[in-house]
């Protein structure tokens, strides 16, 4: 989570959590929602491999994997979240692979799912720090309806946005990609840090612009 302080020094609560939907379309969802619906999916996928041998299991799962790619290409930030979440920690069709699951994240995250975006706190800290630390961000929370419990879903949004556009993350590039194993490492995970880096000069420019046009 960003810096409390911080936060406190550079808003006045102005709105309250309900004025965050008005920012968004009629398909709006909370992060509650978005967990629940990938909880709920995890679960359905559990329950077919229900008293079945390893080698069921492991069809269903590869089965499972090519249907949840499909679905993500077609826009389902759910699947995206999942296949993230089972690059991650594997499953038994598909192995470990940390740039994968970075890549499928930061795609949902872009694409809406608050759920994703919350994954990513860590990692965007000191990007959401420096932007509610910016000399515009009081103007930013009436556009945006920001509160202290909404900041990171308004942000990460736009930075995830940023990152896949600058790393040029595509759904359907992802699908085709044949899995393969790939650890939790500093170089991969630098790449990502590196992009994060390089877009946030953009992402400000991209907020200061929101804000002189919606003056005009």
């Amino acid at each position: 989570m960003a810096n409390e302080k911080n936060f406190k020094d550079n808003i006045e609560e102005k709105h309250d959590d309900n004025d965050f939907e008005k920012t968004e379309n009629k398909t709006y969802k909370t992060e509650e929602e978005y967990r629940d619906e990938f909880l709920e999916r995890r679960a359905q996928i559990s329950k077919k491999t229900y008293n079945k041998g390893s080698i069921e299991i492991e069809d269903i799962y590869a089965e499972e994997y090519f249907s949840q790619c499909e679905l993500a290409v077609s826009g389902d930030v759910v699947a995206q979240d999942l296949l993230s979440y089972w690059f991650k920690h594997s499953n038994p069709a598909i192995e470990e692979n940390i740039d994968l699951s970075m890549q499928w994240l930061f795609l949902a995250g872009a694409n809406g799912n608050f759920h994703s975006i919350t994954k990513l706190a860590l990692f965007l800290n000191y990007a959401y720090d420096e932007i509610i630390s910016s000399d515009y961000f009081d103007e930013l929370t009436d556009i945006l309806y920001i509160t202290k419990n909404n900041y990171h879903q308004s942000l990460g949004k736009v930075i995830c946005s940023f990152i896949v556009e600058d790393l040029k993350i595509d759904a359907l590039e992802l699908a085709k990609t044949k899995p393969y194993k790939l650890e939790y490492n500093q170089e991969t995970m630098q790449r990502f840090t590196k992009s994060l880096n390089r877009v946030m000069p953009d992402v400000h420019e991209f907020f200061k612009t929101l804000i002189k046009n919606n003056k005009n």
